[in-house]
């Protein structure tokens, strides 16, 4: 039975139950894929050094070859992945649209859970089959379109119960699971590596299976009954003739704002950016020497961070920028969003220089306390057009985002393969780029901002 009907929201316990099963449901999966990062790591470099350098001795200069392959097979990896997202995204919604959002939200549970059983296969039997046939992995994910889908369809489902008030509370509570599920897993995977690597792997199928069967627990939140709302009615030409003039008078609205444009770009470059943690275990294993357990501390310390900020800095310092200084909303986020652009920037830095591995934490501390830069950038451009065009909006954002992410993996396998072989300095030549990258985006939020400074909407802090 649907939680709620036609024309009102569940009472108040009804919805904190929602959100936290979904929260639940959140931890559950994310834990799993936490607890095998560092496995899964340790396991390619183990296949990949056995076909590729038979009898590699410690110290060889072949190890350099095997890094840059696993670099390559992780990048293309993550690209493969974003594809049923931009290819199925739309359909999906629909369907969400017409039967309800819990069984596409089944159908995505399915296509993740055979997407890892298939990596897991090719894994385990890696003496007969070649690693790059993970890159079939993510044909999978076109039941159920991928994460993409999954994440949109859980955040639409809060906001068919939850008002405008209680929206952002609801969405940070499941941001923090999920970094909370990084924090708590990761150590335990490396814990579980000790005893045997493909201990923490193996179990992590079962999480994922496992957060997939929980969401037989959630209520359909769709309003009103599946295939009878307005929407539908009319033939099938004139709904997509409506459709096609709405798109493009809604487009109009990029095309014409040059402060949009500007951060759709901020868009593209964060979501770009965020994938250089890819190769960080990676980085650090070469740089410092660490085994690949050792490495992953690293992660909970980038997620502690990530949590810290999103649930007491940020909510702190705007406050008291908006109350003690006075300063107006948009200019309160543009601030806050330039200085967090200048700590990704900085943060990768002093990554890809230090040579110590106080350096890189350092660095990482500082990448993450910017963390927050695409939550601000969306905030700013959310004042520079009209409700009516923030679905369009939107829209846009989550293609850039998905772009971006297409375009990291190829991006940084190629870069950190290079920087290998230039050696010294340059093995950390995808955080040097990264770094430039997000110097262009802090310009993209200064214009931009000066550019929409009129669009300024009086919104409350956070």
């Amino acid at each position: 039975m649907p939680l709620l009907g036609p024309s009102k929201l569940p009472d108040r316990p009804s919805r904190w139950r929602l959100l936290a099963l979904i929260c639940f449901v959140v931890l559950v999966q994310d834990f799993a894929e936490y607890i095998a990062q560092a496995p899964h790591t340790e396991i390619w470099l183990e296949i990949v050094a056995r076909n590729l350098c038979p009898g590699l001795q410690e110290g060889s200069g072949c190890m350099d070859r095997v890094q840059a392959e696993v670099a390559l097979v992780e990048g293309w990896k993550d690209t493969l992945e974003q594809v049923p997202g931009i290819l199925f995204a739309v359909p999906y919604g629909v369907l969400a649209d017409r039967i309800g959002r819990r069984p596409v939200l089944l159908l995505c549970a399915l296509g993740f859970t055979l997407s890892d059983v298939w990596v897991k296969i090719v894994c385990w039997f890696s003496d007969k089959l070649p690693l790059r046939l993970i890159w079939l992995a993510p044909v999978a994910e076109v039941v159920g379109g991928g994460t993409q889908v999954a994440t949109s369809i859980m955040f639409v489902m809060l906001a068919d119960i939850f008002d405008d008030e209680e929206q952002t509370t609801a969405f940070l509570y499941v941001s923090a699971t999920a970094l909370l599920s990084e924090i708590l897993a990761t150590p335990l995977g490396t814990l579980l590596m000790t005893k045997n690597v493909w201990l923490p792997y193996l179990l992590s199928t079962l999480g994922t299976a496992g957060g997939g069967l929980l969401l037989l627990f959630l209520p359909e939140t769709l309003p009103g009954p599946p295939f009878e709302r307005e929407a539908d009615k009319g033939n099938i030409q004139d709904r997509v003739r409506a459709g096609v003039d709405e798109l493009r008078k809604s487009t109009d609205v990029i095309q014409r704002h040059r402060s949009v444009q500007l951060f759709l770009f901020v868009f593209f470059a964060a979501s770009l950016g965020r994938q250089v943690m890819k190769v960080l275990l990676l980085f650090a294993a070469n740089r410092f020497h660490w085994t690949i357990a050792q490495a992953s501390f690293l992660i909970s310390v980038r997620g502690f961070t990530n949590l810290l900020l999103l649930v007491v800095i940020l909510p702190i310092l705007s406050r008291w920028l908006l109350r003690r200084w006075g300063m107006t909303p948009l200019s309160k986020d543009t601030g806050l969003a330039l200085t967090s652009s200048a700590c990704l920037g900085v943060g990768c830095l002093l990554i890809a220089v230090s040579i110590h591995p106080a350096g890189a934490v350092t660095g990482l501390v500082v990448f993450a306390l910017g963390s927050a830069m695409h939550l601000l950038a969306r905030r700013i451009i959310t004042s520079l057009v009209d409700a009516h065009h923030l679905g369009t909006l939107y829209t846009a954002i989550a293609v850039m985002q998905g772009i971006g992410v297409v375009v990291a993996g190829p991006t940084m396998a190629m870069a950190y393969g290079w920087g290998l072989a230039q050696g010294g300095v340059w093995t950390g030549a995808p955080f040097l780029l990264v770094g430039g990258l997000y110097g262009a985006a802090g310009l993209a939020i200064l214009l931009g901002s000066w550019q929409g400074g009129r669009g300024d909407l009086e919104s409350g802090g956070y």
